[in-house]
């Protein structure tokens, strides 16, 4: 399995050790980063195969962002964060209130998951995105003719980034400002065409 020389990784720990030796089939004696030496379960390390070409491949990829949450985010955050989104938007609530031919989602990142801790503003929207995106083809699905999307003020990115994506890829759908007088201006009011 492992030779003594090789690199390797933690599977549920950060940084890289070197194999110092196979002590038995269930254990092998490594050498971490820090200089130290200990046994190490080896069902939890994985071998670098070539460093180098790993190296090459890594700058030459962009993150995707589910893989930068599930390296930065504590798995058991992150399960708690999707059962809370799941609990929060079972289909029976379609992601907010549904009035008649109505639909409002608020998209602020407190209402879409629990904690935020340690996502940056990229990810965030991200998230926030993916619900849009949810929430329109549920819209579009159940036929209902009006959705606003409460996206709040900030500086905009969010309200840009949904108007840029309802020009790109929703033809049959037109968009503005939602009424003033119950949004404020921080929603943006979705009519659906259907045929």
């Amino acid at each position: 399995m492992f030779r003594p020389g090789d690199r390797v990784r933690f599977l549920n720990d950060t940084g890289e050790a070197t194999v110092i030796q196979m002590i038995d089939a269930t254990q092998v004696l490594i050498e971490d980063e820090t200089g130290f030496d200990y046994p190490y379960p080896a069902n939890e390390l994985i071998k670098i195969e070539n460093p180098a070409n790993e190296h090459q491949a890594y700058k030459a990829k962009s993150p995707d962002f589910r893989e930068v949450i599930a390296r930065n985010v504590d798995e058991r955050e992150l399960d708690g964060a999707s059962k809370d989104f799941k609990t929060k938007y079972k289909d029976d609530k379609a992601g907010g209130g549904r009035y008649g031919e109505k639909l409002e989602v608020d998209l602020h990142i407190h209402e879409l998951i629990d904690r935020d801790t340690g996502l940056d503003p990229h990810d965030k929207l991200q998230i926030q995105m993916e619900h849009f995106e949810r929430m329109m083809k549920r819209a579009e699905q159940q036929r209902i003719g009006k959705v606003i999307f409460i996206h709040g003020i900030g500086q905009g990115i969010l309200r840009n980034e949904i108007r840029k994506n309802l020009e790109m890829y929703y033809p049959n759908a037109e968009y503005f400002d939602a009424n003033y007088q119950e949004y404020g201006y921080g929603a943006t009011e979705v009519r659906l065409r259907f045929n």
